[in-house]
C-alpha cells in the first residue's frame, strides 16, 4: 500500500466559509456544526455524491491532493464513477481504494 504524505488544511489554504460550499450537501447537519478538519471525511463524502465541480475545486485547493488522497482511500461507499473520476485525478490506482476492495469481496444479491 502507498503511504501517502499528511497536511493539514490550514496549511494549504484558509477555512471555507460556511457558505462555500452548497447547502444542498448537507441538508441534515447544521452547517455551524460541520469543524472542517476534524469532518474532512463526511465532507469529502458529501462532495462526491452530491457536491457540484466547484465545490470539487474548493475542496481539492483546500485539502490538498495529499490529504485527499488519504481521505478517499480510506471511505467505504462511493459510487463507481466516483471512484474512476478520483482514480484519475488524483492518480491512484482503483485497487488501492477501500470501497473498491471492499465491494468487489461482497457477493451481490441481484444479478443486473
Amino acid at each position: 500500500m502507498q503511504n501517502y504524505k499528511t497536511t493539514k488544511p490550514e496549511e494549504t489554504s484558509p477555512t471555507p466559509s460556511a457558505t462555500a460550499l452548497s447547502c444542498r450537501m448537507f441538508w441534515d447537519t447544521p452547517v455551524s456544526n460541520i469543524h472542517w478538519h476534524e469532518h474532512r471525511h463526511f465532507i469529502v463524502q458529501r462532495v462526491m455524491r452530491y457536491g457540484k465541480l466547484e465545490d470539487w475545486k474548493l475542496i481539492q485547493q483546500w485539502y490538498g491532493p495529499d490529504t485527499l488522497r488519504e481521505i478517499v482511500v480510506s471511505l467505504n461507499n462511493l459510487d463507481a464513477i466516483s471512484v474512476a473520476f478520483l482514480s484519475l485525478v488524483l492518480n491512484i490506482d482503483k485497487k488501492a481504494f477501500r470501497c473498491y476492495t471492499e465491494k468487489q469481496s461482497r457477493q451481490s444479491f441481484w444479478d443486473y
